[in-house]
């Protein structure tokens, strides 16, 4: 590991300074990421830089040691092989790249969404509204059991005006959640960090913690990204991962590593 470099221990310090802030201000009751944390394009809280200062948030003490503790561990060796200039760059344009993807992919999840309780209030039928909180009111249909007897009850009553207000009400409230629902961290910037680690510094050795065992640079790292891929593909609607932002540092990470190639400085690939 190489020495703490100027970059990375500033960006250290503010996400962890950040962070300590975030735990003071919610003593009074402030919520910083009602303001500074990500939301979908079209959401009634949305705000341009949101894209930015989300990436100096975060939702837990687990979330950022993860986050910090690769920024340590890979960071210091890319700012020496690149410039603190190029290394900052690296950092900021992959944490923004990875919330514009996932951002994008949101705002499409969120159209098809509209659709949905579009649909629903056209067509106030049990079906629709059991077939809307299977998908998209996962979370309450799977913990609430009033809400599993409300559509046995509606049902029974598929006619009755205060069983299509409840459920409408209910629709409503979910898709206003969905739609302002906050995103925080630096992992898209961070997997920017990975992947052109990955690349530059491919056949380093690196020891797991579990199992603690040695492997390359280039297999673990693009192993996560593989990870990354599946846990998209299978969409578990318990998960509150933001799996494309990871994605979308990746990549980004990589497109630059492209981009910035010295020919003095070739890829160590072998």
């Amino acid at each position: 590991m190489s020495r703490l470099t100027p970059i990375v221990k500033v960006l250290l310090i503010l996400n962890i300074g950040i962070f300590a802030l975030q735990y003071l201000l919610q003593n009074y009751g402030i919520d910083l990421s009602e303001m500074f944390a990500l939301r979908y394009f079209g959401a009634e809280t949305f705000a341009p830089y949101q894209l930015l200062t989300h990436m100096f948030l975060h939702a837990g003490l687990w979330h950022i040691l993860g986050n910090m503790y690769a920024l340590f561990i890979f960071g210091p060796s890319l700012e020496e092989y690149f410039d603190s200039k190029k290394f900052l760059a690296l950092y900021m344009i992959a944490g923004l790249g990875a919330a514009v993807l996932h951002t994008g992919v949101s705002t499409w999840e969120v159209q098809n969404m509209q659709t949905q309780v579009e649909e629903f209030k056209a067509h106030p039928t049990p079906a629709e509204f059991s077939s809307f909180m299977k998908g998209e009111g996962f979370y309450v249909y799977d913990r609430s059991s009033e809400i599993r007897d409300f559509i046995n009850d509606f049902e029974e009553n598929p006619t009755s005006q205060s069983y299509i207000s409840n459920a409408t009400s209910l629709v409503d409230n979910i898709a206003y959640a969905k739609r302002n629902i906050q995103t925080v961290g630096a992992s898209g910037a961070v997997f920017g960090i990975l992947a052109a680690f990955g690349i530059i510094f491919a056949n380093t050795k690196l020891v797991l913690l579990f199992p603690p065992i040695p492997i390359k640079a280039k297999y673990l790292v693009f192993g996560y990204a593989l990870y990354e891929i599946y846990a998209i593909w299978q969409a578990n609607p318990t998960d509150n991962v933001a799996h494309f932002a990871h994605i979308g540092g990746f990549i980004f990470g990589i497109i630059l590593v492209k981009l910035w190639k010295k020919r003095d400085k070739p890829m160590r690939w072998n």
